[in-house]
């Protein structure tokens, strides 16, 4: 009787794993994003749309890098991709517009 409770449990054991496995592994195709150097200020957004967004930040405290990775996210969140069509000073800040394409 005990070989059969064990024989049991272990077939329930594996019942579960193979079930917790159907999720299958997370893309392995798409690496994650490069982390930013900590700590910076992320840029803030000045307007935005479907079609573009436009963001500032002060150079000398936050990497141009974290402005593309907003405006990826902001434009992948409609499946597309970001694209920048300007990039100016005001004074010591930067300002940068993407477009959605």
């Amino acid at each position: 009787m005990a070989k059969l409770s064990i024989a049991l449990e272990a077939a329930g054991l594996m019942a579960a794993l193979l079930v917790a496995g159907c999720e299958g592994l997370p893309e392995a195709a798409t690496p994650p994003p490069t982390p930013l150097a900590a700590p910076f200020y992320p840029p803030w957004t000045l307007n935005q749309s479907p079609e573009r967004i436009a963001l500032r930040w002060y150079p000398d405290a936050t990497p141009s890098a974290a402005a593309e990775q907003v405006a990826r996210a902001h434009c992948g969140s409609w499946n597309r991709s970001a694209v920048l069509v300007s990039d100016t000073r005001d004074g010591s800040a930067e300002i940068a517009e993407y477009q959605c394409r």
